[in-house]
């Protein structure tokens, strides 16, 4: 039978949105690793669902059995890594264990050296007895805390199963999550909604693609450093050889790690995502220290995101139109618009399309 109850009034909705507001947050933060989990498996379903769109629209199979295909391609090479770098260090590992050799008859030989520095002479042997000391001692701690240790790895390996299996879902059912939210909202919103989703796909779209163009970048300058580090250190230009050789690659990556976060990704991320440099030179330094790798990783985005939202906030506080005409067909252009293309070739009901 149909209910009789009243509706709500204006301040009871504001009052339960708040509350709901505010569990929501205390949810989220009380489950922040299971949040960062699945942020990182709806990144990387982001990032592989081109792939699935390409042969969805240029192929005849359904969007389920290519989300397999992609799935399973995906971790055979993630799976196949680890095996490829463990094979290719067995077979270079007699060249290692010699150099390895060679490096330590050195370092013995230059610990047996006194240094003068500022009319001062020490050791280095004293250095090294110390540090073996430490290690020691951080040897006789690990027996007691091996509990901690199983535990923390156990955990990780759920966190990880977790990304696995919730990334398969991202990709097979990821594609119904912006109309629903759009179907959310209030019928003379929905186009709001629409416009404001493809803005906010659109601006993590560039970010990935700009993450993808930084990662070969530094790649590439890392590899070249390397090889000239060795040029270096086979024509006798570094001393020391083998510890001044780590010690020069230890340089080097550590250079191309300050030009990623003082120049390359500051100036990019800010160009593509038109942000400020400072902006995002902060909000990268900002978030490494607070939040680690992953607050790093997703800071920037995150950014452009509440730009976004905060313009259309904005907008509807002065009263002012938030699209022009034109802005309307240029923000639809990207995404939207092919949505619309995709109509062509995507079933009418995108839920069959996607049952295995």
């Amino acid at each position: 039978m149909p209910s009789r109850s009243p509706p709500w009034s204006y301040t009871t909705r504001v009052v339960v949105s708040v509350i709901i507001f505010i569990l929501l947050a205390w949810l989220i933060i009380l489950a922040m690793p299971l949040v960062q989990a699945l942020l990182i498996s709806a990144l990387l379903a982001f990032l592989l669902n081109p792939i699935v769109r390409f042969f969805v629209n240029h192929t005849r199979f359904k969007r389920s059995f290519v989300v397999a295909l992609v799935y399973g391609f995906t971790l055979l090479i993630v799976a196949s890594l680890p095996a490829t770098i463990g094979a290719l260090a067995f077979g270079q590992f007699h060249n290692y264990s010699t150099s390895l050799g060679e490096a330590i008859r050195e370092l013995q030989n230059w610990s047996s050296q006194s240094i003068a520095v500022l009319g001062f002479r020490f050791s280095p042997q004293t250095l090294v007895d110390d540090i073996g000391q430490a290690v020691g001692g951080i040897l006789t701690i690990i027996p007691g805390g091996s509990f901690n240790i199983l535990s923390g790895l156990t955990t990780n390996l759920l966190w990880g199963l977790v990304v696995v299996i919730s990334l398969y879902y991202f990709m097979k059912d990821g594609s119904l999550i912006k109309p629903w939210l759009v179907n959310l909202s209030p019928g003379e919103y929905q186009n709001d909604a629409q416009q404001l989703l493809d803005e906010i796909e659109e601006v993590w779209g560039v970010f990935l693609r700009v993450q993808i163009f930084i990662f070969f970048v530094l790649a590439i300058l890392f590899i070249l450093g390397s090889i000239l580090v060795i040029i270096l250190y086979r024509i006798g230009l570094i001393p020391f050889s083998w510890i001044g050789l780590g010690v020069m690659l230890i340089l080097v990556y550590a250079l191309v790690q300050q030009v990623d976060n003082l120049w390359l990704r500051p100036q990019m991320m800010g160009t593509r995502l038109r942000l400020h440099p400072a902006v995002v030179f902060v909000a990268l330094v900002g978030a490494l220290a607070l939040s680690g790798v992953l607050g790093a990783i997703i800071v920037v985005p995150a950014i452009a995101t509440f730009k976004v939202i905060g313009r259309y906030v904005h907008s509807k506080m002065l009263g002012i139109p938030v699209w022009s005409e034109s802005g309307v067909q240029e923000s639809m252009q990207p995404s939207t618009q092919k949505a619309i293309d995709r109509k062509d070739t995507e079933p009418e009901h995108p839920v069959d399309n996607i049952d295995l």
